[in-house]
């Protein structure tokens, strides 16, 4: 009897470990199966390192790029195909955002029933939430001129447009040295961090209208300079009494940067991290630049700049965008995705900013755009919007324009960055006003 039960031990240790090695294996290959299946060896799959059949389309169903008998072409539109190299992808694997090399398996057909056998070599279809159409205007309006556009549908979480510039035609690509500086690989809107400048003001406002008891209802002041930590906050002008509305419509650098000093930089860092300015943020397993904000003495003139957007302060486009959605989404911030779902996409919202909050915000970048920006040169959109002048040194500023719709039939945010461009309002505002009709239509 002891030698059955020594037996009968054995056994069901054995099945225990048999059951456990293949729910182990089964989680191993629902999470990398179709890693596995795209890996580069893969003779069914590949042929010369080439992808051997599949197709992207956008949104709308637009071929993007597809692979015949492993022979991958692009769009037979030049413009198409410089536009959206940055999300596609080259053919060389140069561009880390591509998504010919990132979503393979889907471009294959792979789901982890079938693999990729029922196919019969025709390859599956990546539909992307991109919107050729939109990414066409963004790319047209850059007009040659270094910097990214981002538009994002702040509820469902779709990136409409990753436009990057410089870019080049992926059928014909330039010869590049291997000192080149101008980053032509980099997609921007996703890997580049830049100075915001008064973008990051709704930042600092944000903290202050949680922070700073009635601060809506103080008389702020600004004689166009502000004394602070042996050094000045600038403005361009003086601007002199005014409510907190009317200093973030005039981007009044001395009321921001004083209101930076009353908060701290801790303050302000914790709610840059909370609105996901400084993260590396996950899009279908593509990573993003994080951001930075560098916490500087307390009373310090750093300090005051760093409220104001300026000092060491580093945002990516992207980011930016998904923050003007949140407000625009009534404080829930959504996870983004470039790949077409279906409409339940992105309703696991998490709540980064309260929705009071985003509601006073809102009204205010409602004024910005009446009081300043003019509603005239954005005709037909329910705008709200915040520019950014952004000094980088030797006299020159990236120009921003961030912000979004406050339209439920197109919850469109987005953010605009042109390097060294000059004035954000002038620059990035009409680049903005362009993409954004070519959005709604």
């Amino acid at each position: 009897m002891k030698r059955v039960r020594t037996r009968a031990t054995a056994v069901a240790l054995i099945i225990a470990v048999a059951v456990g090695l293949t729910g182990f294996y089964v989680a191993r290959y629902a999470l990398h199966g179709g890693e596995w299946v795209a890996f580069t060896s893969n003779g069914d799959a590949y042929t010369a390192g080439k992808l051997k059949a599949g197709r992207i389309v956008d949104r709308n169903g637009e071929t993007l790029y597809s692979v015949t008998e492993g022979r991958g072409s692009y769009s037979e539109d030049k413009l198409t195909r410089t536009a959206l190299l940055h999300s596609l992808g080259d053919r060389a694997g140069n561009i880390g955002t591509g998504a010919i090399y990132k979503y393979a398996d889907r471009i294959l057909g792979y789901d982890p029933v079938n693999g990729i056998y029922s196919l019969n070599g025709e390859g599956g279809t990546l539909e992307m939430s991109l919107d050729a159409d939109v990414c066409r205007e963004a790319y047209s309006a850059l007009d040659g001129r270094s910097g990214a556009v981002a538009v994002i549908n702040y509820v469902t979480g779709e990136v409409l447009c990753a436009v990057s510039t410089p870019s080049f035609d992926p059928e014909d690509p330039p010869e590049i040295a291997p000192d080149d500086t101008s980053g032509v690989y980099m997609n921007r809107a996703l890997s580049a961090a830049y100075t915001p400048g008064s973008v990051f003001k709704v930042v600092t406002l944000a903290a202050a209208l949680e922070n700073i008891e009635d601060i809506e209802n103080r008389e702020l002041h600004c004689d166009g300079t502000y004394d602070v930590g042996g050094g000045q906050v600038t403005c361009p002008k003086a601007h002199g009494d005014m409510k907190i509305e009317d200093a973030l419509a005039n981007s009044c650098n001395c009321v921001f940067g004083a209101l930076a000093v009353e908060l701290g930089g801790e303050t302000i860092a914790k709610y840059a991290e909370k609105y996901g300015l400084l993260e590396r943020m996950e899009i279908d397993g593509i990573l993003s630049a994080a951001g930075k904000f560098d916490i500087a003495a307390e009373g310090s003139l750093n300090l005051a700049w760093s409220g104001v957007g300026q000092y060491n302060d580093l945002v990516t486009p992207i980011a930016m965008a998904r923050l003007m959605g949140t407000i625009g989404n009534s404080g829930r911030e959504v996870k983004l995705t470039q790949i077409k779902s279906g409409p339940e996409l992105g309703r696991d919202y998490e709540r980064a900013m309260m929705a009071s909050t985003a509601g006073k915000i809102d009204k205010m970048l409602d004024y910005c755009v009446a009081h300043t920006y003019g509603d005239e040169n954005f005709p037909g959109l329910e705008l709200r919007a915040k520019s950014g002048t952004a000094q980088v040194g030797d006299g020159k500023s990236n120009a921003w324009f961030a912000g979004y719709l406050a339209d439920p039939e197109h919850p469109y945010a987005f953010a605009v960055c042109i390097e060294k461009g000059g004035g954000g309002a002038a620059v990035a505002g009409p680049v903005a006003n362009r993409v954004l009709q070519a959005a709604v239509k």
